[in-house]
């Protein structure tokens, strides 16, 4: 932290330490999930306290997941600025800049945990067994994410688990709250949000590639490389709206959906700004770290545009 600006403190504090610019990706597949309920099942009643509880639980989770994920990064020294190879602070910096302990920051990530899992264990006697699988397995992912000794983030598997959690788990886990049963309906039709999560962990990853390598973590883009990273982030994209336009097509989706292409400006910039990324440590770093938030915000709005469809077609069409 600069000398001439004040440390934050409280609230503000917390909230840098949980990365909320990321909450859109926990945020999005909740309202999905559970407005694709009232969709697919015309006659179940929308329970506004379940709904509630699940969109804490999930943020909860992910606050609990981000922080794992912050300490063990510092501790393996990924995080910790290194004035001579240039790698800047990195993750939420709270740890590195010395305004939160790792011990406190232990504090934070158990207690998130320990909501989530509350909620879960709640949710599960009143609505079913399936909620108590995806608590596990969302409880499994948000540990193992980055600590030892699986790391899934270090082994290259951190996109597939991200897609498997927040996409798929969290829009399955808020439909099933609603519906009280399984379906695969909101599993093929949760694609989308599951690319766009991806999208949003690859933009870090891109950034990062340097100084990842410099201390042995496999990535996607470390094992393929800068342009097809770059690639792959447009095809993220890209396949985010083609998928939204196939389920249309097939009418798995009410073609309100499609209002979701209002944010394809925001899109298109993003693919431009990751084909241009730097390639100097400090100004990668800063052009990435911008990317990486947009790529988040972008997620909202997309999420948003695509539920607000969902939602009119639903009020006036359904």
């Amino acid at each position: 932290m600069e000398q001439n600006m004040e440390a934050p403190k409280g609230f503000k504090l917390f909230m840098m330490a949980a990365r909320a610019y990321s909450f859109p990706a926990s945020i999005i597949p909740v309202l999905y999930g559970s407005i694709l309920a009232m969709i697919l099942l015309p006659g179940v009643k929308f329970n506004f306290f379940y709904f509630a509880l699940t969109l804490i639980g999930a943020i909860s989770v992910q606050v609990g997941s981000n922080i794992i994920n912050d300490i063990y990064d510092y501790k393996k020294g990924i995080d910790k600025e290194d004035p001579e190879t240039g790698i800047p602070h990195g993750g939420s910096m709270v740890i590195s800049k010395g305004l939160v302990s790792v011990g406190g920051m232990k504090v934070l990530a158990f207690s998130s945990l320990l909501l989530a899992s509350l909620i879960g264990i709640f949710l599960w006697m009143v609505v079913g067994p399936w909620i108590l699988y995806l608590m596990i397995f969302g409880l499994f992912a948000a540990i193992y994410y980055t600590a030892n000794p699986i790391a899934l983030k270090y082994k290259a598997l951190g996109d597939l688990m991200v897609f498997l959690t927040f996409g798929v788990g969290m829009t399955l886990g808020a439909y099933i709250v609603q519906t009280h049963q399984f379906s695969w309906q909101p599993v093929v039709l949760s694609t989308p949000i599951g690319l766009l999560i991806i999208a949003i962990l690859h933009s870090n990853n891109i950034r990062d590639m340097k100084f990842d390598g410099a201390f042995g973590v496999k990535t996607i883009p470390i094992l393929i490389g800068q342009k097809m990273s770059i690639y792959m982030y447009d095809v993220l994209i890209i396949g985010a709206y083609a998928s939204i336009i196939f389920f249309v097509a097939l009418g798995l989706l009410p073609w309100l959906a499609l209002l979701n292409l209002l944010s394809l400006p925001t899109a298109l910039k993003l693919i431009r700004m990751v084909n241009n990324i730097p390639e100097e440590n400090l100004l990668r770093w800063e052009v990435g770290t911008k990317h990486n938030i947009m790529t988040a915000q972008f997620n909202m709005q997309f999420g948003l545009m695509l539920n607000l469809g969902l939602l009119i077609a639903f009020l006036f069409l359904i």
